[in-house]
């Protein structure tokens, strides 16, 4: 006996519905280091996508967008001061000073780490020092070995990664050997903060969850907007169930016509053969959801601020109090500044001195002044 004949016997109601789905389902990717299968080169997350990962966080969360893209600016300052013959950190054209540097600051506030391209001259003198994007660099365990690729975590063929040894300063040139000179020609130096792992943590590593919701929560006012009609009633249509590609062809057709936020509102009209075969529209009975989705993104836009230990004012976002004074923003700056800018701003600095081995940088530091008028405007 079919199923269907059982529950008629036993007094059940079969409910059938079409299987469409009303939201955008993303899983997070966890940062979990692997080694691949014969060789030294580790993954970096699952399926080597989680700088992938960050960088979807980045392009979706407005929030942590905003915060990263003010801090670099912060990082970068008014201005960088080279002292290198001819005033440049390197010959590439694609770059100026300004922007190798905000280059760096944006790799180390995305992924929490740095990486320079050091390029040597044929008497082993530095040639060219330019900025990589750290998420297309992987690296064995120890990071001695690299290797740069801007298809990880991509089905290709035929892609072969570029190898790059890690940089090392003070080198004997006139005493190596042709093989390597050849190895070190082209180095990276990879700057990844104090942490056991072979690949950099953000800082906001912690806060992952809440970016993650905050553009869950934008898909769902999206959706809201978008399906408006169907969230507020439900169609039944009492003449039997048809086939799946028949219920589904009905429901497209249905929404077409009736959903969407231009729609909201309007009256669906059903013309049916009798009563018995009547088309009945039942209202739901739903919670405010938009405020409390509100209060959960006010909850995870907290979260992201915590991570940076950074005031929401300081990047453009005034709160609720009006009693946020210019004294209390010009402390609020030097705190965040004195916490999480000149860190990364003597990192960076480092990382050429460490290079050149001497100082050849200086980032002329950000003005109050400047951060004022754009949080007035």
């Amino acid at each position: 006996m079919s199923n269907t004949k059982q529950n008629e016997q036993q007094g059940l109601v079969a409910v059938s519905f079409a299987a469409i789905d009303p939201y955008v389902e993303r899983n997070m990717v966890s940062a979990k280091e692997t080694r691949y299968a014969g060789q030294e080169r580790i993954r970096w997350g699952d399926g080597d996508r989680f700088p992938q990962y960050l960088c979807e966080l980045y392009n979706d969360c407005a929030t942590l967008a905003s915060i990263i893209d003010g801090t670099v600016n912060f990082i970068a300052g008014n201005d960088v001061i080279v002292t290198l013959p001819g005033g440049n950190l390197t010959f590439s054209p694609r770059h100026t000073n300004m922007q190798v540097v905000r280059s760096l600051a944006y790799n180390e506030e995305k992924f929490g780490g740095i990486a320079l391209e050091v390029i040597r001259a044929k008497d082993g003198s530095i040639a060219q020092v330019d900025a990589l994007p750290i998420q297309y660099i992987r690296s064995n365990k120890d990071n001695t070995v690299f290797w740069y690729s801007e298809k990880w975590g991509k089905a290709t063929s035929g892609d072969k990664p570029v190898r790059r040894l890690a940089f090392m300063p003070g080198l004997d040139w006139a005493a190596m050997d042709e093989k390597a000179r050849e190895e070190h020609a082209a180095t990276i130096l990879y700057l990844k903060g104090d942490t056991t792992t072979t690949y950099p943590v953000p800082r906001y590593h912690a806060a992952l969850k809440a970016a993650e919701m905050e553009r869950n929560i934008d898909d769902y006012h999206l959706n809201s907007l978008d399906n408006g009609f169907v969230a507020s009633a439900m169609v039944n249509f009492n003449n039997g169930i048809p086939a799946d590609p028949i219920k589904e062809e009905i429901e497209r057709d249905f929404s077409e016509k009736f959903g969407g936020h231009a729609n909201a509102g309007r009256i669906a009209f059903s013309w049916n053969p009798n009563k018995d075969s009547q088309t009945t529209i039942i209202p739901f009975k739903t919670e405010d959801f938009g405020e409390r989705y509100n209060a959960l993104e006010k909850a995870c836009r907290q979260k992201l601020y915590t991570s940076f230990a950074a005031v929401p004012a300081l990047f453009g976002l005034l709160t609720e109090s009006t009693g946020f004074s210019e004294q209390e923003f010009d402390q609020a700056f030097r705190l965040y500044n004195r916490t999480q800018v000149r860190p990364v701003q003597t990192k960076i600095v480092d990382a050429f001195e460490y290079i050149y081995g001497e100082k050849v940088l200086e980032i002329v530091p950000f003005s109050l002044d400047e951060a004022r008028e754009q949080v007035a405007r």
